[in-house]
């Protein structure tokens, strides 16, 4: 069995969120085991800035999601195949998950899996997602230029930027005030 990996342009494309724009133009192809490694731990690396600057008010859920990531480091150190490294990473990914959810799974006592309650991970935190009226504003910029907010008469990319940049001076409680007041039913419908 080959020790290589292929990676497809979709996988590069990924890369390339992730670093920037062409940082891995070209890259998809097949790949060595050292190459694969080092790939992954750079992802975990920058997984973990992620965590902590988007993880607020939860040291215990940042301190298990860093055990995780103890773990993938202290598996792609050692020397096993690329199949023993994928697989791991492919389950403490999940692992990882499970936890962002609320807390680590674990329905190893249970014969069958099959209630809507065996599925509750949030015994110890819900997750919940909420917007500042900063981050309001680039929800509807994203949406503008769409059917439904053209339907409405609704400004342009560039014509909304020049409204909320140089008119109300990225002042987002303003510019929720006036999106509420000029397009209720737009607002109604997205907040």
């Amino acid at each position: 069995m080959s020790d290589t990996i292929y990676l497809d342009p979709g996988f590069e494309k990924f890369l390339n969120r992730v670093y920037g724009k062409n940082r891995f133009h070209g890259f998809s192809g097949n790949k060595k085991k050292t190459e694969w490694k080092n790939i992954l731990l750079n992802l975990f690396e920058r997984l973990e800035n992620h965590f902590e600057i988007n993880i607020q008010n939860d040291s215990e859920q940042l301190h298990e999601l860093k055990k995780h990531l103890s773990v993938i480091r202290k598996t792609l150190s050692r020397n096993k195949s690329i199949n023993h490294t994928t697989v791991n990473t492919i389950r403490i990914l999940f692992d990882m998950c499970f936890q962002l959810l609320g807390e680590q799974i674990n329905n190893t006592e249970r014969k069958v899996v099959n209630h809507h309650t065996h599925y509750k991970l949030n015994q110890k935190r819900t997750i919940a997602y909420f917007s500042n009226n900063d981050q309001k504003f680039w929800q509807v910029h994203s949406r503008a230029g769409t059917s439904r907010f053209l339907e409405e008469g609704f400004p342009t990319k560039i014509e909304l930027e020049d409204f909320y940049f140089q008119d109300l001076k990225k002042d987002s409680d303003k510019f929720m005030k006036w999106f509420k007041d000029e397009y209720p039913d737009l607002y109604l419908e997205m907040f």
